[in-house]
């Protein structure tokens, strides 16, 4: 049968398929922009956003709920950007972890407000998320401009996107589970193929 859009209630964040496509192709996106010998310190520095994520989505649940989740996400936002840190990373990268917490804040008063499906809760959530990149671009020894491009570049995609299955499902009145999947799919293939411009891009012109 055919789902319908569900506006007003949150469901578990860390089911949803897009939010993780996003956050480990951004991390992805950031390590393959490190310089040098910096890849393996971005990889584990952009480790510790999934921490993050896990952490925001046992609070979301209910830390009652999600006692594992809340254990294994302070394990992945703290041991690995600590490893990172051993490794040689730019310890500037925490610094856009930090700045992360606005738009993630602004997700969820807007998602309180108006529902976790209004176009602003959906961009400023998935801001939140790729702000990975940069963040793991910086740990890998990357410059400021090359960082700020890599943001630049893979946010406006990917909210765009968002927005536009949101306002899809939205119209449709639902889609079935074989179309949801297939539509889940490509999402997935954009978000590869854009993330690789993205990257190029970085390189080329940073």
């Amino acid at each position: 049968m055919a789902r319908r859009l569900v506006i007003g209630r949150i469901p578990d964040p860390a089911r949803a398929h897009g939010a993780w496509v996003y956050l480990i192709v951004s991390v992805l996106a950031g390590a393959l922009s490190s310089i040098g010998g910096g890849f393996l310190p971005a990889l584990l520095a952009g480790t510790g956003f999934a921490g993050l994520f896990l952490l925001a989505s046992a609070g979301a649940i209910g830390i009652r709920r999600a006692g594992r989740r809340l254990a294994l996400g302070i394990a992945m936002a703290a041991l690995p950007p600590l490893l990172a840190l051993q490794l040689g990373a730019d310890p500037a990268f925490f610094l856009y972890g930090i700045s992360a917490i606005l738009p993630a804040g602004l997700a969820a008063w807007f998602a309180e407000r108006r529902g976790f499906q209004s176009p602003l809760a959906l961009a400023f959530g998935v801001a939140a998320l790729v702000v990975a990149a940069p963040s793991a671009a910086c740990a890998g020894g990357a410059t400021l401009r090359m960082s700020a491009l890599l943001l630049g570049v893979l946010l406006p995609f990917f909210a765009w996107r968002t927005i536009r299955i949101r306002n899809l499902l939205a119209r449709g009145g639902g889609m079935s589970r074989a179309a949801l999947r297939a539509q889940g799919l490509r999402e997935v293939v954009y978000a590869v193929a854009w993330t690789f411009l993205a990257v190029l891009a970085a390189h080329l012109l940073a």
